[in-house]
């Protein structure tokens, strides 16, 4: 089982690192690039969560896929952090506190969204 999960979390990987290549091509490599991915991402892994709450036969293999390959590599917290260090580096600190705060907030709101969504879902 060990091994299948472990393809099952490279596939996703895969997947997920070329959709973060393809939207940060897209929108220049900016900042506001890698805080739509995480929104994107947050709200994304916040239905999942839910959606594996809801539907707990899920295979291991499909939650490793989607929640730890797909979804983990397609969110960017190390390219946030490095965005946070160059706003620290060149003195943008009103940027750093904004984009900082700001992608945790939207973050943890996107995720709410998420679980909200699933939720409306799981009822029709």
């Amino acid at each position: 089982m060990q091994v299948k999960n472990s393809f099952a979390v490279i596939a996703g990987g895969a997947i997920g690192a070329s959709l973060r290549g393809v939207i940060g091509t897209l929108m220049n490599g900016s900042p506001i690039a890698t805080f739509v991915i995480n929104m994107v991402g947050s709200i994304l892994l916040g239905f999942f969560y839910q959606f594996v709450r809801m539907n707990p036969r899920l295979s291991d293999s499909v939650k490793k896929l989607i929640a730890t390959g797909l979804l983990g590599s397609f969110t960017t917290f190390s390219t946030y952090s490095l965005d946070l260090f160059v706003y620290i580096r060149d003195g943008h600190f009103w940027e750093l506190a904004f984009y900082g705060g700001g992608s945790i907030l939207a973050g943890i709101l996107s995720v709410i969204i998420g679980v909200s969504l699933a939720k409306k879902v799981g009822r029709d």
